[in-house]
């Protein structure tokens, strides 16, 4: 038996989408950042597959069902992949990539402005929507503002970088702690008049993968940083590519 909450046609469309078009990034950002080939396609092929499973796992209500060990699911999803990028960085980050490409997946952080459309429905209540919304948007404004700031550049500096990284888990840090704690755990702080199903299909999606995937980027534009960029100077003088 699926589960799915009553959402408008849109949020549907809009994150499966969203969904389809990951793996697709993933590949984009190693080729175009002169990186390998086949490493895009072998870690764009899984994030297929991730995604393929987090698709099930929302639609068929797992975390619900599995009661309190169903808590573990979302902070597992948001940790385990950026884990594994992290003990692999040397093998993810051999060649340098495009800090453009990487802050660019950022943009697609906007799809939090459905969490909102959500909201004024009465699927989502506002403790929630409001700062996962709200947040969702500012961190892809403030992602598209430093890649129109650097736009006839080679490179983007450091402290632009962090500066979206910092912004962005921010609104990572909100929307997980309001999440949780107006949720139907024993930890529950927040009793909302709407019940919190943010988890159901179709939104349910967002923490369980599309967030996740935003972190991983968040982690691969951090280390690749760290690894490659800092002693790298463009043409304009400017640190990163």
């Amino acid at each position: 038996m699926y589960v799915a909450t009553d959402a408008h046609p849109l949020t549907v469309i809009i994150i499966v989408g969203t969904l389809m078009v990951t793996p697709i990034y993933v590949f984009a950002t190693y080729v175009f950042s002169g990186a390998s080939r086949q490493k895009g396609m072998g870690i764009g092929i899984a994030a297929l597959v991730v995604g393929a499973f987090m698709f099930w796992v929302c639609l068929s209500g797992l975390p619900n069902k599995l009661g309190l060990l169903g808590n573990l699911i979302v902070p597992a999803a948001w940790v385990l992949p950026s884990l594994a990028l992290f003990l692999l960085r040397k093998w993810f980050l051999a060649e340098r990539h495009s800090q453009k490409w990487l802050v660019g997946l950022q943009l697609f952080r906007v799809i939090g402005a459905l969490f909102l459309l959500e909201m004024a429905r009465e699927d989502l209540p506002g403790i929630f929507a409001y700062p996962a919304g709200i947040g969702d948007v500012l961190a892809a404004m403030v992602a598209l503002g430093v890649l129109v700031r650097y736009r006839g550049s080679l490179s983007i500096p450091g402290g632009a970088v962090m500066l979206v990284i910092i912004v962005g888990v921010v609104d990572f840090v909100s929307a997980f702690f309001f999440g949780f704690f107006s949720s139907e755990t024993p930890l529950q702080l927040f009793f909302p008049a709407v019940a919190n199903n943010v988890i159901a299909f179709p939104t349910g999606l967002i923490p369980l993968f599309l967030v996740p995937y935003a972190i991983f980027f968040h982690v691969l534009s951090g280390l690749n940083y760290v690894m490659n960029d800092r002693d790298v100077v463009g043409e304009s003088g400017l640190r990163g590519t």
